[in-house]
């Protein structure tokens, strides 16, 4: 795999094509959720808590960002009105799954059919597990990009699958050539995607999306495409939907999520959208397993879809400009930084010199953010919660201001190992 340090500001595309473990899928209901490499992490930030430490968390893309006032201001109308505290419609009211069908419409060009295409669910982890047990039967393979959005791979074990995980490329071609591949050997028939990624922020272009459909339409694979990030793209346009290319033969649905994009993860508040068939089956699940959103969060979260303001772009200006804090912070310490193009948090290749002990018989990645932890009190993701693959990286999300941000490039430079030569 390529990956080295680039300036800051530059324009540098992460190609991730070293390694693909086609037959040898990530399985096992109690192997996966069994595994929890970040329960001595937080075991170590409490204790640090408990003693007065200071402790910058930065493991988990928890918005710190203020939901939209406008919506806020919905939200408590409609909390006021006592017939909006009764059962609620799983699929969703009609007045957020049309929401959700003009958000499509006017940001990516994508026509939905509220009715049929849209289904109102409970964040994009209900939406996303809800979709597999639809497409999937147990001992299923699932192809799931990697690096990994961990929820994903939880997902694929719940529904009693198994993972195929794909080292993906940002070519088209090679994208296309390594997916075909790994679907023949794994004989999976459902690819589980996330664009714009978590953790790596890459972005795809219509061309990756058509050649990758066409190998995904030749073998009868459906696509999920997690597309919780589609509108916090860098650049200022949209990403491009996976929803473009139905028209090439493949089933395709996608998850949307306000969580990130409008600072309220809390609402749990997401929709499946795209193949009717597959809408409407969760559709039907659900109507068996919950009674949908209270109403209240359901038409608060209408507004911030269809308001004539763009109320996701100071979000996205803000974590731009933390992650270019963090990103120039780091290259002057010497670590490898991808930048991202989309998202909410950066994906590096740590320095190995600054580990003061070996790893010996544990993970390398979380050896290192303990140590990173206990003495700079920085809290970071191990790259081994993506996959065993990533043992080298760790993630950093963007949820503190940019000065303090900068107290948390300040704090890293304690980790420079004594004698070593300078940097930068």
């Amino acid at each position: 795999m390529s990956y080295s340090s680039v300036p800051a500001g530059s324009e540098c595309i992460l190609t991730l094509s070293g390694r693909e473990t086609a037959g040898e899928a990530r399985g096992g209901v109690d192997t996966i959720l069994g595994r929890d490499h970040l329960r001595s992490l937080k075991a170590l930030q409490h204790q640090m808590l408990v003693d007065g430490n200071q402790v910058f968390d930065l493991s988990m893309v928890n918005p710190d960002l203020s939901p939209p006032r406008a919506v806020l201001d919905r939200l408590l109308e409609s909390v006021t009105k006592s017939q909006n505290h009764r059962y609620a419609v799983s699929r969703g009211v009609r007045r957020l799954r049309e929401a959700f069908s003009s958000k499509y419409a006017t940001k990516f060009s994508i026509t939905l059919d509220p009715e049929k295409e849209v289904c109102v669910c409970l964040g994009s982890k209900d939406a996303t597990y809800h979709a597999l047990k639809s497409l999937t039967s147990p001992g299923s393979v699932v192809v799931v990009s990697s690096p990994s959005y961990p929820a994903h791979v939880s997902s694929v074990a719940l529904a009693g699958c198994s993972v195929a995980e794909w080292e993906y490329s940002l070519d088209p071609e090679e994208a296309a050539h390594s997916l075909e591949e790994l679907l023949v050997r794994s004989k999976a028939r459902v690819v589980l995607l996330n664009f714009p990624s978590n953790p790596a922020g890459a972005v795809v272009t219509e061309s990756w999306w058509s050649r990758v459909a066409d190998v995904c339409a030749k073998y009868g694979a459906a696509v999920v495409n997690d597309f919780v990030y589609g509108e916090m793209v860098f650049s200022g346009h949209p990403a491009i939907s996976a929803l473009k290319v139905r028209e090439r033969g493949v089933r395709c649905v996608e998850v949307y999520s306000l969580s990130k994009a409008y600072n309220v993860p809390g609402w749990r508040v997401g929709a499946l959208v795209g193949d009717s068939k597959i809408v409407q089956d969760v559709a039907r699940w659900k109507s068996h397993s919950d009674y949908g959103l209270f109403l209240p969060i359901q038409y608060a979260a209408s507004v911030a879809l269809t308001s004539t303001q763009d109320l996701v772009r100071p979000t996205v200006t803000a974590y731009e400009r933390r992650l270019r804090v963090l990103s120039a912070g780091l290259l002057k310490l010497g670590w490898s930084v991808q930048e991202p193009r989309a998202g909410a948090c950066l994906w590096v290749r740590y320095p190995h010199d600054i580990l003061s002990t070996s790893p010996g018989g544990g993970s390398p990645s979380v050896v290192l953010a303990r140590e990173v932890l206990s003495r700079t009190g920085v809290l970071v993701t191990p790259g081994v919660v993506f996959g065993e693959a990533w043992e080298s990286f760790v993630r950093f999300s963007a949820v503190i201001t940019e000065e303090r941000m900068r107290e948390v490039v300040a704090a890293l430079s304690a980790l420079r190992v004594v004698g070593s030569e300078e940097v930068g």
